[in-house]
């Protein structure tokens, strides 16, 4: 028999794309924090309708983060976590909002995660409609924070916290192309270098000179050589400003390094190697510093509460006729913050792609069709989960 809750959501398409529109029409930039304030006070309406209480947490340089809970009958407590900024700056939404053209709808963040998040309220309005034995017994809480994008500095240590409170953790970054649930994630670093060098005359004195771009050049070359593709650890130096003009030699340098690896010891490997490349005189009477951390600690694949959980989510695809698989990836997210404290498992939102980019999409009959995924987990994760 289809669960009530599935049925529910049956019909409810248009409501739901209704209110993805709203969210995505509201710019939610992570340095824009009054816009970002005003995307939670619109999520506020359905879960304040839900029953759910919330927690606030101020800040000063970003948005407000906020636990909303519902408490159940049961010792169990799932956590959702979801980030509700983006990446782009105040009045895109004006210049591009919220569109549909075919099957695929458009907008800034309706991927990245406003989908994910819609998919998540939906859910939750479908458990409760149809007064659901998981709705009445489980302990729900939703974590929702403003500073993902820039690698969520401040809200990592709530994120932590509120995870080891729950059994499970379901992170709402978007579905892999292909649908695919995420049940592994790299580590990732972002690290900055700078060298100092001694300008001179490029024509007429080149010799007094020390080149921190020429030192730099040459670390640049040994830190791309530490990607090691088998091991799945990678290294890109994407940032690199030195100089002022071309017949100065240039007496600074300054790049910003990004570290990925699947296991802590490959990170803490690279980062060592890191350091001999900074302290190596490449150019003689320049110096060099290194300084950052390794930001998303590493989720290794095969953890077997996430396997576990992988298996809830099959299963409920299965009873919808979706054959649903999990996948590693390389991008960082909320949910390598959690795994380390929780069986954790990620992409609970749409299938789109080009996250980030002006053409950001998803695909729109994902969107119901993955609240229907989510609503049956949920009813499966509190008959089942020990």
């Amino acid at each position: 028999m289809t669960s009530p809750a599935v049925t529910w959501l049956d019909d409810k398409e248009t409501e739901a794309i209704r209110f993805l529109e709203a969210l995505v029409n509201q710019d939610s930039g992570t340095y824009d924090r009054n816009d970002v304030n005003r995307l939670a006070d619109i999520l506020a309406v359905p879960l304040s309708d839900l029953g759910f209480h919330s927690t606030r947490f101020p800040q000063s340089q970003y948005g407000d983060h906020w636990l909303w809970e519902k408490p159940g009958r049961g010792p169990k407590r799932l956590l959702f976590v979801s980030h509700i900024d983006t990446v782009f700056a105040c009045g895109t939404a004006k210049e591009r909002p919220f569109s549909i053209a075919g099957k695929r709808a458009y907008g800034p963040g309706v991927l990245d995660m406003k989908g994910g998040i819609t998919v998540v309220t939906f859910a939750l309005c479908a458990l409760k409609a149809a007064d659901s034995a998981a709705w009445r017994d489980a302990s729900i809480a939703w974590f929702l924070n403003t500073d993902e994008e820039v690698l969520s500095p401040s809200s990592r240590p709530l994120i932590r916290a509120e995870a080891e409170r729950a059994q499970s953790v379901v992170v709402t970054e978007p579905a892999r192309v292909n649908g695919e649930y995420v049940i592994g994630r790299k580590g990732a670093g972002k690290f900055f270098l700078e060298i100092a060098g001694r300008s001179a005359h490029a024509g007429n004195q080149p010799e007094h000179g020390r080149s921190a771009i020429g030192a730099m050049a040459q670390k640049i070359s040994a830190l791309h050589a530490m990607t090691d593709l088998a091991e799945g650890t990678t290294v890109n130096v994407g940032v690199v400003r030195g100089g002022t003009r071309s017949n100065i030699v240039a007496d600074r340098c300054y790049a910003e390094i990004d570290l990925r690896a699947w296991t802590p010891d490959a990170a803490d490997r690279a980062i060592a190697r890191f350091r001999e490349i900074a302290a190596r005189a490449d150019v003689p009477d320049t110096t060099a510093r290194l300084w950052g951390d390794l930001n998303f600690p590493p989720w290794a694949p095969g953890n077997p509460g996430t396997t576990a959980l992988m298996a809830l989510v099959a299963e409920a695809g299965r009873e919808l006729g979706l054959a649903l698989t999990g996948i590693k990836t390389g991008g960082g997210s909320d949910g390598n913050h959690a795994s380390a404290v929780a069986p954790t498992i990620d992409g609970f939102g749409p299938q789109g792609s080009l996250a980030h980019n002006p053409e950001e999409y998803i695909e729109v009959g994902t969107v119901i069709e993955r609240a229907k995924v989510t609503a049956r987990f949920v009813e499966l994760w509190t008959e089942r989960w020990r």
